[in-house]
């Protein structure tokens, strides 16, 4: 018995070790209070909270989540690979996006967005949108405005796709409250016909059964002709002691 608890109590801890430090495998830690997680001190205190004011109220008040990264290097690893990975981990919102700024890279910052909500958008306007809101962020001079002007473009590029979803739902919703109520409006219109033609049909059945009641009491009221076979030539028929009289027999001699 202590055996098999030993063993639940080992697998238990096991799981619960397990779990404890897979949440702790990324690298850079849990998320930081704000929306910015400067890794290299590039941006002043000021500027920082600037970028990260505006990003953590819209994710409170609308549901849409940026967050900025900023690393020192990323080596060879593929910059929208890095910035799935903050969002897998720091990210949980059905829209979001994460800016990834390298200093000194020539096309940083990268701007990733990500979540649910993305399966719905055609990847075709997703590239284009992204690629628009980075060349007006790469038009900013100095990587203090490019940061500020891709964390900028991100939001409004993830409002808009948010609008879209909402009105689309909306739009959807009232398609099938409309088919819902025709489809109800075309069930009760058949239900009172049914009724209407059953409550007029039960006149007519009264009136045909009352038509055959009157022309069966005005008929003749008399048994109908027997069908009587003549017997012996006889006018009439007779009952079974009928007697024919054949009169008086024929008069014949004595011998």
């Amino acid at each position: 018995m202590m055996t098999r608890f030993s063993i639940a109590v080992m697998a238990a801890l096991l799981f619960v070790s397990t779990q404890t430090r897979g949440a702790g495998d990324f690298e850079y830690g849990k998320r930081p209070t704000g929306a910015i997680l400067d890794a290299t001190g590039l941006l002043e205190p000021r500027i920082l909270k600037e970028i990260s004011d505006p990003l953590v109220r819209i994710s409170r008040d609308e549901g849409i989540d940026v967050i900025v990264v900023v690393l020192s290097d990323i080596g060879a690893a593929p910059p929208e690979h890095v910035a799935r990975r903050f969002a897998a981990e720091w990210c949980d919102s059905p829209l979001h996006a994460v800016v990834l700024h390298v200093p000194g890279h020539a096309d940083s910052p990268w701007i990733v967005p990500a979540g649910e909500l993305m399966d719905v958008i055609r990847p075709e306007i997703v590239s284009d949108a992204v690629a628009k809101a980075r060349r007006n962020a790469s038009r900013e001079p100095g990587e203090h405005a490019r940061i500020r002007a891709a964390a900028t473009e991100a939001a409004d590029m993830l409002r808009y796709w948010m609008g879209n979803a909402v009105r689309r739902g909306e739009v959807i919703e009232t398609e099938r409250t409309k088919i819902r109520l025709e489809l109800e409006t075309k069930s009760r219109r058949q239900r009172v016909f049914m009724l209407l033609a059953a409550a007029s049909a039960i006149p007519l059945i009264v009136g045909f059964a009352l038509v055959l009641h009157l022309l069966r009491k005005a008929g003749p009221r008399r048994f109908p002709k027997p069908d009587v076979t003549r017997r012996l030539c006889a006018p009439h028929a007779g009952g079974n002691h009928a007697l024919v009289e054949l009169g008086p027999a024929p008069f014949t001699e004595k011998p």
